[in-house]
């Protein structure tokens, strides 16, 4: 008899599909290194000022404050991108989404490279954060639905491993291409990519459980048998639509207003807070000034001139976004094996204790302790803080509210992206070598808040952790909030199976058995077939 789909791991098919949704997230990372290495020929003019046509060589800012609104800007963008998305993934799906709002990338590409004023520069920007925020938020659902809990274990960080491939690249690109007028083609290349993504998404398939979840059955069939191509898919189907059914029965999709009033079934609360904090955690653990301002950072303690492109700092900047692709895999692999709570809780304390270690390098000027320290945070950043984040929304939280809780979390993330690139640079200028002690501080809370009440959802089913964690804000210490893992469902009993029935509509939290769409159905009438 065929293998059980809903025991697979990672196929070929689902990581060519979550590869070509992740061109989105690639380009998310693109613009978010495009201002770092290129910020003082662009910001200060360091090489002159002079014109290439009617094109200048710079746009000379001359305040610190509205660099951060010119760097931030992009966030503001990703935030209404995050937002927007929602309806039209539920209205119209993910190939759409992911397709059409990439072409934004191109509106934006020509306002970035043809850019003369400082205006014109903050609207391409936003132009392309549009883009970003509606690939992110669409991408992690998006895995969501074609995996099974073993492989959204490994896959829910692909939206940060993207990111952080796009950065490395832009880095790598901008070491040439950050002179004027070379800077207008590195900002040009998010509407080629976006043009890329438009042409190459067709070639994924849909979600299937946003076809079910719209009656296209046949369809959606066909799109799981690909996604899992040679096993026997009769059950983890069958689940779904039983899964949609309950759904539908109980309430149509809500949308982010319904999910902050609390209008839902079941009691999202818990949830809401965790994935909210935890994607505002990511902002103000301080990994954005880095990735925006490593260069100046880096330069300060260097003491290399600017305008001889490229500087030692823009060099190490390019080696730490080296890195940061590399510990993102890295992290994606230890998460599925130690479990996605303790490796945010060591994430966290880790880049704590090198915030802290920046402090005296800078004072001290010691540029080799201040290189390792912020290559060491950036480093441990990626192995926990930056990939889980951007799954959590995906692992505990039931269909109907999914994509309203992605575009919550998403959107706070967003504006907290753009309150540090804004807030970054005048803080840096009052509290100069002392600004990491800020970031230190914020990491020591986002690792006791994961410890006290963010549940482990590694290899759970996401049904089961919506059920257990459904009761208002708790704590989620001690062995009533544990939850098997779906390796051990070969050991459920039929009278489990039977007596786990009840919980499903309970309203509040009881020990049971797994109950979810990825694994064998409990509302059978028969024992699943294995």
């Amino acid at each position: 008899m065929p293998v059980d789909s809903r025991t697979l791991g990672v196929t070929p098919f689902q990581a060519y599909c979550a590869g070509l949704a992740a061109i989105g997230s690639f380009n998310f990372g693109w613009n978010i290194g495009s201002v770092n290495i290129p910020g003082d020929v662009l910001q200060n003019c360091v090489t002159g000022r002079k014109y290439y046509g009617p094109f200048p060589s710079c746009i000379f800012v001359g305040s610190n404050t509205v660099w951060g609104i010119v760097v931030g800007s992009y966030a503001l963008g990703a935030f209404g991108g995050a937002v927007i998305s929602n309806p039209v993934i539920d209205r119209m799906g993910y190939k759409f989404t992911l397709s059409w709002f990439a072409l934004l990338n191109v509106a934006g590409a020509l306002l970035l490279s043809l850019t003369t004023k400082i205006p014109q520069f903050i609207i391409g920007r936003i132009l392309v954060g549009v883009a970003a925020g509606a690939a992110n938020n669409a991408l992690s659902t998006y895995v969501s639905d074609i995996t099974t809990p073993r492989a959204r274990t490994i896959m829910g960080g692909m939206v940060q491993l993207a990111c952080n491939m796009g950065i490395m690249v832009d880095n790598a690109c901008a070491l040439g291409l950050a002179p004027p007028p070379r800077w207008r083609i590195l900002f040009s290349i998010t509407g080629a990519l976006g043009l890329l993504n438009f042409i190459l998404f067709p070639f994924a398939k849909e979600s299937p459980k946003w076809l079910i979840s719209k009656g296209r059955h046949e369809e959606a069939r066909e799109s799981l048998q690909c996604f899992r191509k040679g096993t026997y898919i009769d059950d983890e189907f069958d689940e779904m639509v039983r899964i949609d059914q309950i759904n539908k029965e109980r309430t149509d999709d809500v949308n982010v207003i319904q999910l902050v009033r609390g209008d839902t079934p079941d009691n999202l609360r818990h949830q809401l807070l965790c994935v909210s904090s935890l994607l505002f955690f990511q902002q103000f653990s301080g990994i954005n000034a880095v990735i925006f301002y490593s260069t100046s950072i880096i330069n300060k303690s260097t003491g290399g001139n600017p305008a001889n492109i490229p500087t030692l700092a823009q060099i190490l900047s390019f080696l730490i976004s080296v890195a940061a692709f590399v510990f993102t895999f890295f992290g994606m692999l230890v998460g599925a094996y130690i479990g996605r709570r303790k490796l945010l809780i060591f994430s966290h304390m880790m880049m704590a204790i090198f915030s802290g270690i920046i402090v005296p390098g800078s004072v001290r000027s010691v540029a080799a302790l201040v290189v390792v320290a912020v290559f060491c945070f950036n480093a441990f950043f990626n192995v926990g803080v930056g990939p889980i984040p951007w799954a959590t929304a995906s692992e505990m939280t039931p269909r109907y509210a999914m994509t309203a809780m992605s575009g919550i979390g998403t959107g706070i993330g967003y504006i907290s992206t753009f309150a540090i690139g804004v807030i970054f640079p005048p803080l840096n200028n009052w509290w100069g070598n002392y600004t990491f002690l800020f970031f230190l501080v914020w990491n020591v809370i986002a690792a006791l808040f994961v410890y006290f009440l963010v549940p482990e959802t590694r290899d759970r089913p996401i049904e089961e952790t919506v059920r257990l964690h459904s009761c208002g804000i708790h704590l989620v210490l001690g062995s009533k909030w544990e939850t098997d893992p779906v390796s051990k469902l070969a050991d459920i009993s039929d009278e489990e199976i039977n007596s786990a029935v009840p919980s499903l509509h309970a309203d509040e939290p009881a020990p049971s058995v797994l109950a979810d769409e990825s694994v064998p159905s409990l509302l059978a009438d028969e024992p699943p077939k294995l």
